[in-house]
């Protein structure tokens, strides 16, 4: 499996990671930091020049901190971090429901007009931070948010193509890439087709009318009056892999409901690949930063600079792969993977971080809590940070939290994805719930299912019990001195013992 090729690339061994503490200690400091600067007046999380920013603050910062406090202090999570979602849409929201740049000291927005343009592309990238927050948290405030913010960008679409049933929310890519990720993670958690309506907008007008005329990949900026180019490029940024994330979701969907639109999709989603992995590749299982179509044929490639998502290309591509039934992507992936070394600690960094939104659960960084980069603190890479060291967190422990959080719990877990081992040390007594995965929101090693049912062995008491799916939602309680182990199957039928 593609995973364990990347564990090799990061020289990780499970066995070796015993690290989580300190990760959590490290990141819980982050965290805190952050929270001491909240703004006087507001609960709104401020940079050093007292703005709530939209792009960096509201899409990566606050989206990582969330996610830190649903790990560790819950009193956070549902106390000044739920406020601070109440004061963003009370202040920054300007056109719609969608957020402005607001300046707190001021108390206004940091722009005297207003860039309608401007203003989505921001609001796509708060719409994909909170997709972040979604994928692992399931529903809640901040999906409500991100269902408020994605509904309103297609009320509002008005850009007509021959190619699509529907208008779209934009021409920029910028736009269409980061809501095409949000809307197969949308139509899950609220078992809504329409979700997956919209997303057939995007992937049709791109599949059927872009893709084809642009050299095998989606453009920047098209133009659908003219049905031509503005801007011919795909940056493999954020908004750009989002986009290759969400188009192969969709097709995921249609694959599983045997659909038409899955043949459809998948000759352009192939031709996009193979322009990607021959000429956008490098040597170093790297990939260049943008690719531009020239109209002969071939590609102008910014040799200059890379990609800072090479990961979650790659496994976008393996997934592909498996999906299609084509091992050729499948083992471009994993000879990428094998080839792929971070140049320094900071790529080690922006490398992992970018792994926490990607469409599976990926390894970390054997060194990460080890690391400390040699560059600034702010609110992007101190959001970059957190997201690398929760990623680091989720992996080593399979998505089970404890609550209460503290410094010396020690928390491993193994899975094969039928079973579940959890490992629990102490230096002192603990008592609180462990919390498991549940489905929906995004691919896990292991799940538990409300409609299942599971038998749960102790180490401390040797004995067995079964218990239903759905209890198990509202978590599991537990009580050790020092060590605990606990082992999750699930089971198809037999009494229901007391817990």
């Amino acid at each position: 499996m593609v995973l364990f090729v990347a564990l090799s690339v990061f020289g990780l061994a499970r066995a070796q990671n015993t690290d989580t503490p300190s990760g959590l200690e490290r990141a819980n400091r982050i965290l805190n930091t952050w929270v001491s600067r909240k703004d006087t007046n507001t609960s709104l999380i401020v940079d050093e020049d007292d703005r709530w920013s939209v792009r960096t603050t509201a899409a990566s910062l606050y989206p990582a901190m969330v996610l830190m406090a649903w790990l560790t202090n819950l009193g956070l999570y549902d106390g000044l971090l739920a406020e601070t979602l109440k004061d963003e849409r009370r202040l920054t929201t300007r056109l719609s429901v969608f957020p402005d740049d607001y300046h707190t000291k001021n108390a206004s927005f940091s722009r005297s007009s207003r860039n309608e343009e401007e203003i989505l592309i921001n609001a796509s990238a708060y719409a994909n931070g909170l997709a972040l927050v979604a994928t692992h948290t399931g529903h809640g405030r901040w999906t409500d948010r991100l269902r408020g913010i994605v509904d309103a960008l297609f009320l509002q679409a008005s850009v007509e193509t021959e190619y699509a049933e529907g208008p779209l929310p934009s021409s920029n890519l910028r736009v269409t890439g980061r809501i095409m990720k949000t809307l197969p993670l949308l139509a899950d958690l609220f078992t809504d087709e329409g979700y997956l309506y919209y997303a057939r907008r995007i992937a049709d007008a791109y599949c059927v009318g872009v893709m084809p005329k642009n050299g095998g990949l989606p453009a920047e900026r098209w133009d659908f009056e003219d049905d031509s180019a503005h801007a011919s490029s795909l940056i493999l940024e954020d908004s750009g892999v989002a986009f290759l994330e969400g188009l192969v979701e969709l097709y995921a969907v249609e694959v599983r409901d045997g659909t038409a639109r899955s043949a459809i999709y998948r000759p352009m989603l192939s031709a996009m690949f193979d322009v990607l992995l021959q000429h956008g590749l490098k040597d170093n299982g790297r990939f260049y930063r943008r690719l531009q179509p020239d109209s002969r044929g071939g590609y102008s490639i910014d040799r200059k600079r890379e990609s800072p998502h090479t990961i979650r290309i790659l496994l976008t591509t393996h997934r592909y792969g498996r999906l299609s039934g084509n091992e050729t992507y499948v083992n471009a992936a994993q000879s990428a993977l094998e080839r792929y070394r971070p140049a320094n600690s900071s790529e080690h960094i922006t490398a992992f971080s970018s792994l926490l939104s990607a469409v599976t659960l990926a390894p970390p960084l054997k060194s990460l809590v080890e690391v400390v980069p040699n560059r600034p603190r702010n609110n992007v890479t101190d959001a970059e940070m957190l997201r690398a060291l929760i990623a680091h967190h989720l992996h080593l422990t399979a998505g089970v939290r404890a609550h209460p959080w503290r410094p010396d719990l020690r928390l491993l877990s193994e899975t094969d994805g039928k079973r579940l081992r959890v490992d629990l040390r102490t230096s002192e007594p603990w008592e609180g719930y462990l919390y498991l995965p549940l489905v929906g929101g995004r691919i896990k090693p292991f799940e538990i299912d409300p409609v299942e049912r599971y038998r749960i062995t102790s180490s401390l008491t040797r004995g067995r019990a079964a218990w239903d799916g759905g209890l198990l939602n509202s978590g599991l309680r537990a009580r050790f001195n020092q060590a605990l182990t606990l082992r999750i199957e699930s089971i198809a039928s037999g009494p229901v013992e007391a817990p």
